[in-house]
C-alpha cells in the first residue's frame, strides 16, 4: 500500500510542479501584455486571466492538494519517518513551496483586479525560485542523509547564484538585442525620412535624430533640417507629408503603443543663424 501511495505522490508533485512553472510563465506575459495598445492589450489580459484561473483550479491547487494528502498517509503509513532529520528539513522547504504557492495565488489575484507590482525581470526570478524548492526537496528525499543534505545545501546556494546569474545574462542578452533592433529601425526610417522630403523640396536638407530610445522608445525625435523659415514653414503645414513620416515608424513595427509620442519637426539653418549663431548644439539643446 505504502509504494501505491508514493507512486501517487510522486505524480502529483510532477503536476504541481508543472502547475508552478506555467503560472509564473503566464503572468511574465501578462505583464508585459499591459505594454501592448489596445485592443491587443485588452484582448490578451482576458485570454491570461482565463488561461491563469483554469491552471489553477483544474491544476496546480489541486496536485498541490493531493500531493499533502499523499505525503501525510505516507507518514501515516510509517510513521518512523518523522523521526528522520532529512524529512524534518524537507517538509520545511515544503513548507515553503506551499507559501510560494499562495504567493503566486495572491499576485494572479492582484492582476485580475489591474493591479501590476511585479516587473516581467521579478517574475522571471520569481520562477525560478520554485527550481530551487524543487531540486532542495528531491535531493534530500533521494540522499536520505544528514553529511549528504550539508553538501547538498552547499550545492543549493551554489546552483541558486547560478541560475540568478543565467536570469540576469539572459535578461541582459534581450535588451541588447532588443536595443539593436531598435536602432537599426530608428537609422532606416531616417534615411526613410530623408529621401521622401527630398521629393518635396530642392534645398538642401539633413535629417537629424536623437533620443534615449534605450531607456524608453517613446524617448525620439526626427528633426528634418532644411536651409529656409519660407520652406521649412511649407513643409511643416503639409499634413499629408507628416503623416507619410510618421506611418514610415508603423510599417517598420517600431514599438506601435508610443508611436504617438515621437516627435517628428522641421528647423531651419536660417532660424539657427539669426538665433543660435549658426550652432545645431544650442538649438537642439
Amino acid at each position: 500500500m505504502y509504494f501505491y501511495i508514493k507512486a501517487i505522490h510522486i505524480i502529483f508533485v510532477v503536476s504541481w510542479m508543472a502547475g508552478l512553472f506555467y503560472g509564473v510563465r503566464l503572468f511574465i506575459y501578462h505583464t508585459e501584455a499591459q505594454d501592448k495598445p489596445d485592443p491587443d492589450k485588452r484582448i490578451l489580459t482576458a485570454e491570461y486571466e482565463r488561461i491563469e484561473r483554469r491552471l489553477w483550479q483544474i491544476i496546480a491547487t489541486p496536485a498541490m492538494i493531493l500531493t499533502l494528502i499523499a505525503g501525510i498517509t505516507m507518514v501515516v503509513l510509517q510513521p518512523y519517518l518523522m523521526h528522520e532529520n532529512w524529512l524534518v528539513v524537507k517538509l520545511c522547504f515544503v513548507v515553503g513551496l506551499v507559501a510560494y504557492h499562495l504567493k503566486c495565488q495572491g499576485i494572479m489575484d492582484d492582476m485580475r483586479k489591474g493591479i501590476f507590482k511585479w516587473t516581467s525581470f521579478q517574475l522571471r526570478l520569481w520562477n525560478e525560485v520554485a527550481t530551487i524548492f524543487l531540486f532542495a526537496i528531491v535531493f534530500l528525499a533521494v540522499l536520505k542523509s544528514a553529511v549528504d543534505w550539508i553538501y547538498g545545501m552547499i550545492g543549493l546556494i551554489a546552483f541558486a547564484m547560478i541560475i540568478m546569474s543565467a536570469v540576469k545574462i539572459y535578461k541582459n542578452y534581450r535588451v541588447k538585442a532588443s536595443q539593436g533592433a531598435l536602432k537599426k529601425t530608428i537609422l532606416i526610417v531616417k534615411d526613410k525620412i530623408e529621401h521622401a522630403v527630398k521629393h518635396y523640396t530642392a534645398e538642401e536638407l539633413w535629417v537629424s535624430w536623437f533620443g534615449a530610445y534605450d531607456i524608453d522608445p517613446k524617448h525620439l525625435s526626427y528633426h528634418i533640417c532644411v536651409m529656409t523659415d519660407k520652406t521649412r514653414d511649407e513643409l511643416q503645414a503639409d499634413l499629408a507629408l507628416m503623416q507619410k513620416l510618421r506611418s514610415m515608424l508603423d510599417e517598420l513595427h517600431y514599438p506601435p503603443e508610443v508611436l504617438n509620442s515621437i516627435f517628428i519637426g522641421f528647423a531651419s539653418q536660417e532660424t539657427v543663424d539669426r538665433e543660435y549663431k549658426g550652432n545645431w548644439y544650442h538649438y537642439f539643446k
